[in-house]
């Protein structure tokens, strides 16, 4: 399908994954968030089961797998965790070396940096942030990619009431390609659990709170990816 190579990243990935999976997307859509939420609440009380049996443990996601299956169970733990890490890593130094060359180019009309090096400038900001950064500082993090996240949308919204619907408009025609690589997108978009215990682990009031956090974020998620749905035909042909 020649409409899928126009390819588009970040917060847009998700409406634009919708717009090439039809109606269904919604549907499809609401059970990641439902399942993602599932999953992530019985991983909160895994770990409540078994927080007391490691008081000063680092990698608390290994633990609950040791917990349950001994050390195979670790290591398989550690294997998911390892590559889902590393996999979401690269992706998102690739959405931000994107973006920064698209910056550049429209700010500066040059491309002379150049999408590759755009790639190894990120993945050095990437790692600085990733040695010097803490657990407890990932509350500033978390807030400002929410706050810029609901500006974005907000900006996107008022681009798109203001510019309207193209004259030559042509709805996307979905196929089984289409559908299934929407499928990826939605299951990228609500990922994330490996790192849900080390959260919880660091949380001052882990009982009470974790659980909240994550109806509250895939809540507000829902909200800022859903507020495009109405309008992905403008955006996406």
């Amino acid at each position: 399908s020649s409409g899928y190579q126009r390819r588009v990243r970040g917060i847009l990935g998700v409406p634009q994954a919708l717009s090439y999976s039809g109606y269904s997307g919604i549907g499809l859509m609401l059970l990641c968030v439902v399942v993602a939420s599932y999953t992530g609440l019985t991983l909160s009380r895994n770990w409540l089961h078994v927080k007391d049996q490691y008081p000063h443990c680092s990698k608390p996601y290994q633990s609950i797998g040791y917990s349950a299956y001994g050390r195979f169970g670790e290591i398989i733990v550690q294997v998911c965790a390892t590559v889902t890490l590393v996999g979401g890593c690269c992706a998102y130094v690739l959405i931000a070396a994107q973006s920064l060359a698209n910056f550049i180019l429209t700010v500066f009309e040059s491309d002379s940096i150049g999408y590759r090096s755009c790639v190894i400038i990120m993945g050095i900001v990437f790692l600085l942030v990733l040695i010097f950064g803490a657990g407890r500082e990932s509350l500033v993090v978390a807030i400002s990619a929410t706050i810029l996240s609901l500006l974005f949308t907000l900006l996107i919204i008022f681009g798109i009431v203001q510019t309207g619907k193209p004259v030559n408009y042509q709805p996307f025609k979905i196929s089984a390609k289409s559908w299934f690589l929407s499928f990826g997108k939605f299951l990228f978009a609500f990922g994330g659990h490996s790192a849900f215990p080390n959260f919880q682990k660091e949380n001052e009031k882990p009982t009470k709170t974790f659980p909240c956090s994550i109806l509250v974020a895939y809540s507000i998620k829902l909200v800022l990816l859903y507020s495009h749905r109405n309008r992905r035909n403008v955006l996406f042909r």
